[in-house]
């Protein structure tokens, strides 16, 4: 059964609440990450790295999140810590009403190299890292097959 708008706010909440004070720092970020996706020379690249948000990743917007799905492919792992909740609430958000690949890319981000690299789990605060948890076992037993990867998503919760 589909998470219901009570579910799916708290689990907003809660995500906002854990990655509220993750900063960007020198990480490679949500724009700079599409200008590497796109090729783009190095001076385009540092342009879109001056356009990146630095302290506050609850600046993107579902429609940027839903253009540029392909991002998370392309961070290190300050970035992907300063996006993964971004991309997270967008996936509460619009599973079921969103064609974005960006829906599909942040269950396999989390259940792919990121969730077992070190670096990335020891950048996690435990807050951050139940939170993740929580999300990923929210789109395995309450959204499922019908709109995400449930085995993904279940073979990344074994991680967390």
């Amino acid at each position: 059964m589909p998470l219901n708008n009570r579910s799916r706010g708290q689990l907003v909440r809660e995500i906002e609440f854990a990655f509220s004070d993750v900063a960007l720092s020198d990480g490679i970020g949500f724009y700079e990450a599409w200008a590497l996706d796109c090729y783009a020379r190095e001076e385009e690249r540092l342009e879109a790295r001056k356009r990146d948000e630095k302290f506050d990743w609850d600046q993107l917007s579902d429609e940027e999140i839903a253009r540029h799905h392909s991002v998370l492919c392309f961070v290190d792992t300050v970035g992907f810590r300063f996006l993964i909740p971004a991309f997270m609430r967008f996936t509460v958000r619009n599973y079921d009403k969103s064609d974005s690949s960006s829906v599909d890319l942040t269950i396999y981000a989390l259940g792919g190299g990121w969730v077992t690299a070190p670096e990335f789990m020891e950048s996690l605060a435990s807050r951050q890292t139940a939170v993740i948890a929580k999300f990923i076992r929210q789109m395995v037993l309450d959204v499922g097959d019908d709109f995400v990867d449930a085995d993904v998503a279940s073979r990344a919760y074994e991680n967390y």
